[in-house]
């Protein structure tokens, strides 16, 4: 299930072997899908919606087929469909698409307060995600927090902060488009790649001050950026 990538649909192996892994099934589940969407939005534009309704609404159709098999946790709960699975984060991707459509039909919209609008709407709906991550019943409002992040965020966050960042020149562009945060993003992989796992767990036997841990990782994720990731990924493109 790991080679194949395919623990992500099953709740048991989610956080099997490398445990942030479980975002790679998603990943993989819409890169085998994007032609077919692709060509299904070319068609039709009101696909962009559409389309991840019915994976939602299959996603509940196969909990209610599975919920009660004891098959390795396989779309056995809600919860977990609609946080870990492809069925669930569907929506996310969609925003990705519905903003390249809106690029390449308004590239040069009028106005100009998208980045402010996005930065204010993250921070709210991060702010509401927190109020419902400490609220006494929080396990039951799962799938409210899961409207706020993966639907109500990315649009009225995300979205139009990206479309800001595109179109307009703000303090906000400048200082993400400098050297230091291009460098922190082209790192951000190999981050994803420790900021769970041995190098945490190390870091946190030495101090678990988040500032701390949080630094020490940026530094180590950059440092093999540099001697790892980079030297092998020019390697391979020459061959």
């Amino acid at each position: 299930m790991n080679i194949t990538f395919l623990r992500g649909f099953f709740d048991d192996l989610k956080f099997s072997d490398i445990a942030q892994g479980w975002t790679l099934t998603v990943e993989e589940s819409f890169y085998f899908l994007a032609p077919l969407f692709f060509v299904l939005i070319k068609k039709c534009k009101w696909m962009v919606i559409l389309i991840p309704f019915c994976f939602i609404l299959l996603g509940v159709f196969l909990v209610g087929i599975f919920q009660n098999c004891n098959f390795h946790g396989f779309m056995n709960n809600i919860n977990f469909m609609l946080g870990y699975t492809f069925f669930g984060r569907i929506f996310e991707f969609f925003v990705g698409i519905t903003l390249g459509l809106l690029l390449k039909k308004n590239p040069n919209y009028k106005f100009k307060f998208f980045t402010a609008g996005g930065v204010f709407g993250i921070l709210f709906f991060i702010y509401f995600l927190s109020i419902l991550e400490y609220h006494p019943y929080s396990n039951l409002l799962f799938i409210q927090k899961s409207i706020v992040n993966s639907i109500l965020l990315p649009v009225f966050g995300i979205m139009p902060f990206f479309y800001g960042l595109i179109n307009e020149k703000t303090a906000f562009s400048k200082v993400l488009g400098s050297d230091f945060f291009i460098l922190l993003g082209k790192s951000s992989y190999v981050f994803y790649l420790i900021h769970i796992g041995f190098f945490r767990t190390f870091l946190n036997t030495i101090s678990t001050n988040y500032f701390f841990v949080f630094l020490s990782l940026n530094v180590i994720a950059i440092t093999l950026y540099y001697y790892v990731e980079k030297p092998l990924n020019d390697y391979f493109r020459s061959i």
